[in-house]
């Protein structure tokens, strides 16, 4: 029997949502901020996540994740508890935890944004079979971290080949970033700049342009044809700095096309 210290009316309303319906979820987290501000102290927070846990449905036991998820950019008291629940969680075998607790435990952990703890307890969840999950992954890298060990480069690397673009979108991103640089990397980059989704495509620019690839300057002269262009591949020429691409820059800016990110990326190149 249930003793959570909250009303069973309450209860149900928290676990009445669909986590693959974006309406359904926005309203659920907005129920779960409700009940966090509702709490009085840090102390009763922790306890009912602690509560949430320590109950036998795994529905139940992922509200713990998600009432901490809400607001887990603005403090730390909760990160070591959140990760310690986290790493409780069997990931392999006939007792693997189901997929709306690790979809919850990930999402906590991904909401902290910049705590270096959450590194390791995120990438036990990289190479989950869901790709939720792995995009929690990719997306909640802990920005502070830089360079990134070669463990966590690992993984992400191995997410750029990802069936799913917005996995191999956050994971371009989150390597692109970083100070990491090695041919294999490079490549690893490089075979995205063609991604059949524009954004992935856009990052991988990015982050060769940051590496000085020169493989990234034929991919931006093409880009800067085409009749809309991205605000990645202008911060892209920036970064790269090529006096090579001012020819179409310019072509952009006297057609017209009016914008902040051109005109710096004009200056970069010498324009």
């Amino acid at each position: 029997m249930s003793t959570l210290p909250i009303p069973p009316d309450l209860l149900a309303r928290l676990l009445d949502y669909d986590e693959d319906d974006e309406g359904s979820s926005e309203t659920h987290f907005d129920r779960m901020e409700e009940v966090f501000a509702a709490l009085d102290s840090t102390a009763n927070r922790l306890g009912l996540a602690q509560a949430f846990w320590e109950e036998p449905e795994e529905a139940v036991r992922a509200l713990g994740f998600d009432l901490l998820a809400v607001q887990a950019h603005r403090f730390d008291w909760h990160v070591q508890p959140l990760i310690e629940a986290a790493q409780l969680l069997p990931l392999e075998g006939l007792g693997r935890a189901g997929l709306k607790l690790r979809r919850a435990a990930a999402n906590a952990l991904a909401c902290v944004v910049d705590d270096a703890r959450v590194l390791d307890p995120l990438l036990r969840f990289a190479t989950d079979e869901d790709p939720v999950v792995r995009w929690q992954v990719a997306r909640g890298i802990p920005a502070g971290i830089d360079p990134l060990p070669q463990d966590a480069v690992d993984a992400l690397t191995a997410m750029l080949r990802d069936e799913d673009s917005d996995v191999r979108d956050w994971a371009a991103f989150a390597l692109g970033v970083r100070e990491n640089d090695n041919p294999e990397l490079r490549d690893a980059l490089a075979r995205l700049l063609f991604d059949a989704d524009d954004e992935t495509a856009a990052e991988a620019a990015y982050a060769l342009a940051l590496r000085k690839d020169p493989r990234v300057l034929p991919v931006l002269e093409r880009a800067f044809e085409q009749p809309e262009v991205g605000r990645l591949y202008f911060e892209a020429a920036g970064a790269l700095a090529d006096p090579a691409l001012l020819p179409k820059l310019r072509e952009l800016r006297e057609g017209g096309f009016g914008d902040a990110d051109l005109d710096r990326a004009i200056e970069a190149c010498g324009g």
